[in-house]
């Protein structure tokens, strides 16, 4: 028998992710296994030669190790011991973390990130809002500026959004005419939520609706409003206690930009246009001017060279772009499909926005686990300390999900800790936990749903009335769960009022002003209280309390505990429940969930 597990931190400590130069401590212990002289660790970075430590005898059956690592990135390791015979044992891990021995096995995976990276603390126990600025609301704004190319405006609010099919030819171009003076206007309402930080999607000029399509990285789209009109929300925002943060587009720009100019639409001499405009090095032409590397296939979005020097100091020059928008008043930056931007990039845009504020934000989309992804041919570096801060978080999405529509508690255990284990924690404790975003379907679709349509059958396909009181009880449970996991809840506009919508750009409508679920509007505002309250828990330690026989949890700091029962009996509890459903007469009931200040499980 061979007793290890990196998850407990009677083997290892600290737990998870290790900060370069940090101590840490592996133990083994050997049971019923050929008597051993010693045991060597065996540590392998991605990059670099293999060094080899020794465990110390601490008695009969166990060894003990202090090491520290050095420097930042993905390291592996396993054990070799010695026998008293001579023979050579290989212990390594058959399932992500528990030990075996055998002829050969995999290693042990380990973080190491940068000795100096950090994230603000007094993030930690806040609250996200994403808001796409054409569909929040419309407030009282004058346009300055005329827009260029053709747009539809919708008559009524409580349009449908419009959807084409033809890929080569999509055009997001009709607008509700949402606006940051709206965004402004509605302020007070969001701090009522106890919103910390608005994620706006992009913002800048464009001639889509989404404006992923970036025309003008200077200007505010002049539907939105004015280069000032920015500033001055970022000014309100302040005085409410919360700050804005941007969505940076840098992997591509649109076709009708002042930078391609494929329709002739600015007065400068666009890449498309001529080999002699400025910015033709930025873009990647197989056949001039026609033929070009583009985003996905879309010709509507040409890739740019994110490394051509031109572009490298336009966006991350000392008056570059990220340092433009900080001086009008943003605190931070989403990085748009930052696993698509090389290292070079990330590395350069991280200097220049922590120059500008070291208490800054920079976010990467990243759709997996982000110490594990590799793109383009290479492991990715985003959380090591010199990228990105923390990611959007979807794989802690697909765990909630998969956990209120199955039970399967063990499952949810295991995706939880996966993450839990690789990320720094200084990435852990702003991690951006999403139930939504303006790219996948609504939660409230996707828990009262029976499966997702096509998308030829979305547009006009709503929840029926069961579905939708189905979704909204599990909804209840998601957002509970995404309130107390370590990191930052984000809720996506229209969540907390019970808006549907499944793909883009159904899951864009307008927000439902005057309307909605007032009953779960109530609950997220409890939600946000609750994070207020309790804020220092909520930074706080986590620990799982209980994952097996279909009951659920965990607790936050020294005060608060989360239980969630999918088994099939009671669960006996103490303490005073704060926010749930489910629970009477000390007990949890099967379907029962509750967040309980200074919980403690009973034993049968």
């Amino acid at each position: 028998m061979v007793y290890y597990d990196s998850r407990k931190t009677e083997y290892k400590t600290p737990f998870g992710a290790l900060r370069a130069g940090e101590p840490m401590t592996l133990r083994l212990i050997l049971k019923e296994e050929p008597c051993c002289k010693r045991i060597r660790a065996v540590f392998r970075y991605e990059e670099g030669a293999q060094e080899v430590r020794f465990l110390e005898r601490v008695d009969e059956e166990t060894f003990e190790g202090r090491f520290t690592l050095p420097r930042a990135g993905l390291c592996f390791y396993r054990f070799e011991a010695e026998t008293a015979a001579g023979g050579l044992l290989f212990i390594g891990t058959a399932d992500g973390h528990q030990a075996t021995i055998g002829d050969w096995l995999p290693e042990w995976r380990l973080t190491v990130y940068d000795q100096d990276f950090d994230t603000p603390e007094e993030l930690a126990g806040g609250i996200w809002y994403q808001i796409f600025p054409d569909r929040f609301y419309k407030g009282d704004y004058t346009q300055k500026r005329k827009e260029k190319g053709a747009r539809i405006y919708h008559e009524r609010w409580d349009e449908r959004p419009l959807f084409t099919q033809d890929r080569a030819d999509f055009k997001g171009n009709d607008f509700f005419g949402g606006n940051l003076k709206g965004i402004q206007e509605k302020l007070p309402y969001l701090a009522e939520l106890g919103v910390d930080l608005i994620y706006l999607n992009p913002i800048f000029e464009s001639g889509e609706n989404h404006r992923y399509s970036t025309a003008d990285y200077e200007q505010i789209d002049p539907l939105l409003g004015e280069n000032e009109d920015f500033s001055a929300l970022c000014e309100e925002a302040k005085k409410l206690g919360i700050r804005i943060v941007l969505d940076g587009v840098f992997s591509h720009t649109g076709a009708n930009s002042r930078y391609f100019n494929k329709e002739g639409l600015y007065p400068e001499l666009g890449a498309y246009q001529s080999k002699e405009s400025p910015f033709y090095h930025w873009y990647k032409f197989e056949k001039f001017p026609e033929k070009y590397d583009c985003w996905w296939g879309f010709p509507a979005l040409p890739c740019v060279d994110e490394t051509a020097p031109d572009f490298m100091g336009y966006i991350n020059g000392e008056q570059g772009i990220a340092a433009l928008w900080m001086e009008r008043g943003a605190y931070g930056w989403r990085l748009d499909v930052a696993d698509e931007l090389p290292d070079a990039f990330l590395e350069a845009f991280r200097k220049r926005v922590k120059a500008q504020n070291p208490q800054s934000i920079i976010i990467g989309e990243v759709w997996e686990n982000a110490v594990e992804k590799v793109s383009y041919g290479k492991r990715r570096k985003f959380l090591l300390g010199r990228q990105c801060d923390t990611v959007m978080n979807y794989p802690w999405l697909d765990a909630i999900a998969a956990l209120l529509k199955k039970g399967d508690t063990n499952a949810f255990y295991e995706s939880i800790t996966e993450l839990l284990e690789s990320y720094p924690q200084p990435a852990l404790r702003c991690l951006m936990n999403i139930l939504s975003t303006h790219d996948i379907p609504r939660i409230l679709n996707r828990l009262g749903a029976e499966t997702i349509p096509p998308r030829e059958f979305q547009a006009d396909n709503y929840l029926s009335a069961e579905q939708r009181k189905k979704g909204i009880a599990l909804m209840k449970k998601a957002a509970l769960l995404q309130f107390t996991l370590p990191g930052i809840p984000c809720i996506f506009y229209g969540d907390e009022l019970g808006m549907e919508g499944y793909g883009d750009p159904y899951c864009r409508g307008t927000y439902p002003w005057g309307g909605g679920d007032g009953e779960l509007l109530g609950f997220y505002k409890s939600l946000g209280a609750l994070r207020k309250q309790y804020r220092e828990a909520f930074a706080g330690e986590f620990r799982f309390i209980s994952h097996e026989k279909g009951v659920l949890c965990y607790e936050r700091g020294d005060a608060l505990s989360l239980l969630m029962n999918f088994g099939k009996t009671p669960v006996p509890i103490q303490g005073t429940l704060l926010i749930g459903e489910g629970c009477a007469d000390g007990m949890v009931l099967p379907e029962g969930y509750g967040l309980f200040l200074k919980h403690i499980m009973k034993k049968n």
